[in-house]
């Protein structure tokens, strides 16, 4: 694919994200075979890393940055339909379905990709048959939060679904301190995320910070008490 090199592939064996990516849990041997074959390449905020109805070139794992998958209408209006972070592959379903992109794909501020093209995919799927249910149990998750998504859509009230857009979004750094933040997403994003208009966007996040779950800042948002976010994003969770 245009753009992507060997040379600039970043080494997975110093990379903080590498448990939470697809090939840490391949065997040693796989692990190798996977990293020989691998491409990547830089993309600038808002680079268009593949259109709907493009037929699928090969799989993506974000190394850096984020990458978000999103649909627009024929207003030019547009719903984000799942945003990936460091460690997460994306691409598959398109391309074990045998149809075309049904999304668009862009960058998400400075983010790195790598890529396996469809034909060196096929080769190494033949040789390591153990990672097809590595992709199966990828393909199966990620059916089952988009169908968390259509609930929580068409059931949740505004707050909560602004709530969970901002949990998701904490940034990898900041998980698990005692002030997570999110980065780089802004307002017209999370409307487009949670299908909410802007202006209920806006009036929920000032909402949030008036209570003092959150502070936003001029490049990010503090979780100020994620216990509270997290009960506001699914209020009939059991503890």
């Amino acid at each position: 694919m245009d753009g992507f090199t060997k040379e600039q592939a970043p080494d997975c064996g110093v990379c903080r994200f590498k448990s939470s990516c697809f090939s840490s849990k391949l065997d040693s041997v796989a692990q190798k075979s996977w990293n020989n074959i691998r491409l990547a390449r830089k993309f600038r905020d808002e680079e268009e890393i593949y259109c709907e109805a493009q037929v699928p070139q090969g799989i993506y794992t974000v190394c850096k940055g984020r990458a978000k998958i999103f649909s627009t209408d024929a207003k030019g209006q547009q719903m984000i339909t799942s945003i990936r972070h460091p460690g997460e592959t994306f691409g598959q379903i398109a391309l074990f379905s045998e149809q075309e992109h049904f999304c668009d794909a862009r960058a998400m501020g400075d983010t790195v990709l790598s890529f396996v093209d469809t034909k060196n995919l096929g080769t190494f799927l033949d040789k390591h048959s153990g990672a097809y249910k590595l992709f199966l149990h990828k393909i199966a998750t990620e059916m089952r939060s988009l169908h968390k998504k259509l609930n929580d859509t068409a059931y949740k009230p505004a707050r909560s679904k602004v709530a969970r857009a901002l949990i998701n979004a904490i940034s990898y750094k900041s998980k698990g301190t005692t002030t997570p933040a999110i980065h780089g997403l802004k307002r017209t994003e999370i409307a487009e995320i949670t299908g909410l208009a802007l202006e209920t966007v806006v009036r929920t996040l000032a909402e949030l910070e008036k209570r003092h779950v959150i502070k936003r800042e001029v490049k990010s948002i503090k979780i100020l008490d994620h216990a509270a976010l997290s009960k506001i994003a699914d209020p009939h969770l059991k503890k």
